[in-house]
């Protein structure tokens, strides 16, 4: 194995494999159909370099659709011209999926400054409260940034194990932050979500102190691709990609609504698959075979990332589908929401609204998890929202129980196959 390791390469298709890593912060000339996002985001930073004061921003929309690219490469130039004056300007960026609470948050965000300071964080990870956490990270602030942006993506994932999301106390105190931390510089709170509707669910104190420039960010489509992808064309050696590669992967890339993320990472996995088979040259039959193995699972994988409220709601979907008699492919979002908040009392989990629980349930369309549709049932009979699985119910709730807090649900087969005929009955009943 230790010579296989130390063995040079003798070639390859990469000559900068970075550009084709969908994580790598790149040049603003290769920002590809986000002109209108691009400019937005431009201009409400701008004024930092003027020692004037920027506005909160909310990135939206569905995955890969380049909320996360324009933020971070717009930062690198802010932080560049900043040190040019003189200045130093304060990038803290977090994902939210990993710390899950707002202290672990905090620490983050401390830990961030810190490592770009090249300074101790000066406090614990644990046995100190988010309170001494959130000062020292205002101490850091203020002994060395003269100006000072947050970001938190995958806001929604924060959700914490309470009943109110944590990420409402993290939005309220960090969009007060000026104040709280007693800072003469400017500050901007930037938080990311796939989800369209997050200003909704946070709570009143939240609202009131968080009042973003809510930019949407919509799907790309295949021209789109195509452009992005040849626009990192360079990330192989010259004439390693076979003419039909970029068009093809831009195909597959569009199918999966438009996600530019995993279109990149189509890219790179086929040259990988080239190289591994000694190969100097990407060609069409190494994209489709990448192409069907990053489809196998995707959407079980997928589904077990997703955030505890989501899980609850798409499990929710799936134990209608599955007891109610003759297995239907289409479930009532009726009877489906009845179904959710049994589980959640179940769980002691929180009940959110059914606005919220459809919301949750149809952006799960995004990544395949299934259809929906609105259908009515006849003069006078009203229109409903139905869903239709693309994986069997079993094999959902089976995927979602793997999640310790799930685990439970198993022991709650009977009583959740009562709720789901009981209104699933009174829904036919009724309409």
């Amino acid at each position: 194995m230790r010579e296989r390791l130390q063995t040079e390469s003798s070639g390859g298709v990469f000559a900068n494999k970075d550009l084709v890593r969908s994580d790598t912060i790149i040049d603003e000339d290769r920002i590809v159909g986000r002109d209108e996002q691009l400019g937005r985001v431009v201009d409400n930073l701008k004024p930092v370099l003027h020692e004037e004061g920027i506005p909160d921003m909310l990135l939206s929309g569905p995955s890969g659709t380049g909320k996360s690219l324009i933020i971070h490469a717009v930062c690198k130039q802010i932080v560049e011209l900043c040190e040019s004056q003189g200045k130093t300007f304060g990038v803290l960026s977090i994902n939210c999926e990993g710390p899950k609470t707002a202290d672990r948050a905090v620490y983050r965000l401390v830990k961030c400054a810190a490592d770009d300071l090249g300074v101790d964080p000066g406090v614990p990870q644990t046995g100190v409260s988010t309170d001494q956490k959130l000062e020292r990270l205002y101490e850091l602030m203020r002994e060395y940034y003269d100006g000072v942006i947050f970001i938190l993506d995958e806001i929604d994932m924060l959700e914490g194990p309470y009943q109110e999301a944590e990420y409402n106390s993290l939005i309220y105190q960090l969009s007060r932050a000026r104040g709280l931390a007693d800072f003469d510089g400017p500050i901007s709170l930037t938080a990311i979500t796939n989800y369209a509707d997050f200003m909704k669910d946070l709570n009143s104190r939240a609202q009131s102190s968080y009042n973003p420039d809510d930019i949407f960010f919509d799907d790309y489509d295949a021209t789109q691709l195509r452009s992005i992808l040849m626009h990192r064309r360079d990330a192989f050696k010259p004439g390693s990609l076979a003419d039909d590669v970029i068009p093809l992967v831009a195909a597959f890339g569009s199918q999966t609504h438009g996600d530019a993320r995993k279109a990149i990472d189509l890219l790179r996995w086929a040259g990988e698959l080239a190289e591994r088979r000694g190969s100097d040259t990407v060609t069409e039959p190494a994209v489709r075979e990448a192409q069907e193995k990053y489809t196998e699972n995707r959407k079980l994988r997928h589904i077990s990332g997703i955030s505890t409220q989501k899980k609850l709601s798409i499990y929710a979907v799936a134990a209608t589908a599955y007891y109610t008699k003759g297995n239907p492919e289409w479930i009532p979002a009726g009877p489906a929401f009845k179904t959710y908040q049994f589980i959640a009392d179940a769980m002691d989990a929180d009940r959110y609204s059914r606005e919220t629980f459809v919301n949750h349930v149809t952006e799960q369309s995004t990544y395949g998890v299934l259809d929906f549709e609105r259908r009515g049932k006849g003069r006078g009979r009203g229109v409903h929202m139905y869903f239709s699985l693309s994986e069997s119910p079993e094999t959902i709730m089976s995927t979602i129980r793997e999640d310790s807090r799930f685990t439970d649900l198993a022991k709650e087969d009977a009583p959740i196959r009562a709720v789901v005929r009981e209104h699933m009955k009174r829904f036919h009943n009724d309409n």
